[in-house]
């Protein structure tokens, strides 16, 4: 631990312009620090500070390992109230952010069990078509539907999401089924504006320029267009399950599949994973795989 309490003052120092300073904030004394921060650069073998009698700076080394001390100090500090929170129960607000069907079908359904088990939790739900954002909204968890998650994300897949194509059957009567990707471009197609493919359906290896003759920005709207009747509509298979299982809607092209999404929970990068969302997600996965929807 040595070569830690070095790094320690070391950091202070940079951060606070001074020996005596970073003394004051580790509660040391100044020579403690000063000879640690020294042992530190022998053991380096090269020089992180300028020392002047009137400042102390970082060297263009210092500099560097300053940033990567700095991060190593935040794990270790993530790291220590991660195990004093590790025995606490789950408790407090729990802030989720969901794409608004989504929510609908699978989140709230399940909140009788988890909120019976975890009585102390007080879940807030935030829904929307448009991804949050997670610190400035002060979202604790997020569930998105991507094909590829943002690398910056702290995620976990939880689930997967596939597009297909459905319509009623009573269109499917009037209009004919299409056989092929192509035959799409002469129906009338329901689009739905959030997602970049809304004028361009990718099935199979084809990608089909369509011109809807509605589109919508809700998963609500997109659902019920296509129940009434109004097209062929791409569309999340978690939402339609339970209607074309029903008979409502009929899918079509199954030969040419669509493309494929994973259902992730989503974590601040600058947040520890506390009990609660812990707890949610595992509670979330459970009920994900009891109705199908695996990752």
């Amino acid at each position: 631990m040595e070569s830690f309490a070095g790094i320690e003052a070391f950091v202070g120092v940079v951060e606070t312009g001074s020996f005596t300073a970073a003394a004051t904030r580790l509660r040391t004394a100044k020579s403690s620090v000063s000879e640690a921060v020294r042992a530190l650069e022998d053991r380096l073998g090269v020089r992180l500070l300028d020392r002047t009698t009137r400042r102390v700076r970082p060297t263009e080394a210092g500099n560097t390992f300053y940033a990567r001390c700095r991060r190593l100090i935040e794990d270790a500090e993530s790291a220590r109230a991660e195990a004093r929170a590790s025995g606490d129960a789950p408790s407090g607000k729990l802030r989720v952010a969901a794409p608004q069907g989504f929510a609908q079908r699978y989140l709230v359904p399940g909140l009788p069990g988890f909120l019976g088990a975890y009585p102390s939790i007080v879940v807030e739900l935030a829904e929307s078509a448009q991804p949050a954002r997670l610190v400035d909204e002060g979202i604790d968890l997020a569930i998105r539907i991507a094909e590829a998650p943002t690398p910056s994300l702290v995620v976990r897949r939880i689930a997967t999401s596939r597009i297909v194509v459905v319509a009623t059957p009573g269109y499917l009567a009037a209009s004919g089924e299409p056989v092929r990707p192509g035959d799409v471009a002469r129906h009338r197609c329901v689009g739905f504006s959030p997602l970049a493919w809304r004028g361009s359906w990718r099935i199979g290896e084809e990608t089909v320029r369509v011109s809807p003759q509605l589109l919508v920005d809700s998963s609500d709207s997109l659902r019920a267009a296509a129940l009434a009747g109004l097209g062929l509509v791409a569309v999340p298979d978690w939402l339609v399950s339970d209607a074309i299982a029903a008979g409502q809607l009929t899918r079509v092209l199954s030969a040419f599949p669509a493309p494929e999404s994973g259902i992730y929970a989503v974590y601040p990068g600058n947040r520890l994973i506390a009990p609660k969302v812990r707890a949610f997600v595992d509670h979330l996965v459970r009920e994900l795989r009891a109705r199908g929807l695996g990752p």
